[in-house]
C-alpha cells in the first residue's frame, strides 16, 4: 500500500458507533461520518496503523478499495480485476473471501468469491494461494441493490483480540465492549473505579488499560504488516511513542468476585495484560465493597444465575445493587450490563449484544422505581 490519501471504516458493534467515533476523531486528529455499525474516516498509513494500534471499541478497521454496479458475474471480474490489488497483497498470499448479499442478482457466495479470486490472480499475475497457511488476508465483499463494495481488512484477527485473555468465567464480556461501556460511561482514568463482580476481570483490565494510557493493540500482530507497501519503521516509531505516552495511575481500581475461581482468572488475565500491579483484587460478596474515595465509577457484568443467587431475578439483582450502589457509594457513578428489555427499572443508557444476546447498559445512580 502507498503512503496516499485512502478511505477507511471502523467495523463497530451495533450502539457503540459513537463511542468508536469520538476516541478516533480524538486520536487521529480527522473528521469522522458515523453509519450503522462503523464509522468512515480519510488518512494515510499513519492514520491506519494509529486506528489498529488505539481504538479500544472498533472490531475491525478495513480499507475501501471499490464501489460499482453490478448485476452479473463478467462485470463483477471485469470491474474487480481493475482494482489496485497490488498495494495489499504479495503475490501467492492466500486469501479468505467472506460475502454478505442483499437483494442483488449476484448472490451465490461461493461463486462470488471464486470470481473475486479469479480477478486478483488475474491482477496480480498469478493464481492465488489456495494452501492453509497460518496467515490469510481477509477481503470484504458486500452487495446491496446491485452496488459492489469491496474492503480489504487491515487488523487480521478481530480488535478485542488484545493477546491478554489467558483464562475465561461464565458470561464473558468482549474487550472492545467492555471498553465501548466503559468510553459510554464518560471514565477516563482520572477517578476510581469498581467492578464488584469482575468474572475473568475485562472491565478491570481495560479500565486499567484506559487509566495507564496502554495502547490496546501493542502486544498484537494486524493484517497490515503482511502487505507490500508496510513501512516497519512507522510502525516502530509509533509503538514508540505509544509507550512513552504510558502512565502509572494515580486512582484506584480494584476487582472484586465472590468466586475464587474468578479472582484467580482476572489476575492471570491482568498479569498477561501487565496491569496487574495497578489493579487490587478481593475476593468478597459485592454487598461488602464500599467506595474506595469521593468520586468514582462502578461497572459491571453480573453472569446472571452463576455467582449469584439462583433464585434472584434480574430486576431484583438490580435493585438490591442499586439499594446497596446508594448507600455506600455517594458521589459516584455506576452502571449494570444486564439482559434487555427489563421492565420496571431505569431507561438504559445503551443497548447491544454480547455473545449474540441483547443486553443493555443500565445506570445505578438513577433511583429505581
Amino acid at each position: 500500500m502507498k503512503n496516499t490519501e485512502e478511505q477507511f471504516y471502523a467495523i463497530v458493534a451495533p450502539g457503540f458507533e459513537s463511542v468508536c467515533a469520538d476516541e478516533l476523531k480524538s486520536r487521529l486528529q480527522v473528521p469522522v461520518s458515523i453509519e450503522h455499525g462503523g464509522v468512515t474516516f480519510h488518512g494515510k498509513l499513519r492514520e491506519l496503523y494509529l486506528a489498529n494500534l488505539w481504538s479500544r471499541c472498533a472490531s475491525r478497521i478495513v480499507v475501501r478499495l471499490g464501489d460499482f454496479n453490478c448485476r452479473d458475474f463478467p462485470t463483477l471480474y471485469r470491474k474487480a480485476v481493475r482494482l489496485p490489488w497490488g498495494r495489499f497483497l504479495k503475490p501467492g498470499t492466500a486469501i479468505d473471501v467472506r460475502t454478505t448479499c442483499r437483494q442483488s442478482r449476484l448472490n451465490h457466495s461461493g461463486r462470488i468469491g471464486q470470481t473475486i479470486s479469479e480477478a486478483i490472480g488475474k491482477a496480480l499475475g498469478t493464481p492465488v494461494s489456495q494452501q492453509d497457511t497460518p496467515f490469510r488476508q481477509q477481503i470484504l465483499v458486500r452487495l446491496d441493490n446491485d452496488h459492489c463494495q469491496i474492503s480489504i481488512d487491515s487488523s487480521a484477527e478481530r480488535l478485542h483480540r488484545r493477546g491478554y485473555r489467558q483464562q475465561m468465567t461464565p458470561a464473558p464480556l468482549r474487550e472492545t465492549l467492555a471498553a465501548g461501556c466503559l468510553l459510554q460511561c464518560h471514565w477516563n482514568g482520572d477517578s476510581d473505579f469498581l467492578d464488584a463482580l469482575c468474572g475473568s476481570g475485562t472491565l478491570a483490565i481495560e479500565a486499567a488499560m484506559i487509566a495507564g494510557e496502554l495502547a490496546p493493540g501493542r502486544q498484537r500482530v494486524f493484517a497490515f504488516q503482511h502487505w507490500p507497501g508496510y513501512r516497519g519503521n512507522l510502525w516502530q516509531s509509533l509503538l514508540h511513542e505509544a509507550k512513552h505516552q504510558q502512565r502509572t495511575p494515580s486512582i484506584t481500581i480494584t476487582a472484586s468476585d465472590q468466586d475464587e475461581q474468578a479472582i484467580h482468572a482476572a489476575r492471570t488475565n491482568a498479569k498477561a495484560a501487565g496491569v496487574d500491579q495497578w489493579i487490587h483484587f478481593e475476593q468478597c460478596p459485592y454487598q461488602q465493597q464500599h467506595s474506595s474515595g469521593p468520586q468514582g465509577l462502578w461497572l459491571s457484568n453480573p453472569p446472571y444465575g452463576e455467582r449469584l443467587q439462583q433464585s434472584q431475578t434480574t430486576p431484583q439483582l438490580l435493585q438490591a445493587l442499586h439499594a446497596h450502589f446508594d448507600a455506600n457509594f455517594s458521589g459516584w457513578h455506576g452502571a449494570m450490563i444486564l439482559p434487555h428489555p427489563l421492565r420496571g427499572v431505569p431507561a438504559p443508557q445503551l443497548q447491544f449484544r454480547n455473545g449474540g444476546l441483547p443486553v443493555a447498559l443500565y445506570p445505578l445512580h438513577q433511583p429505581a422505581p
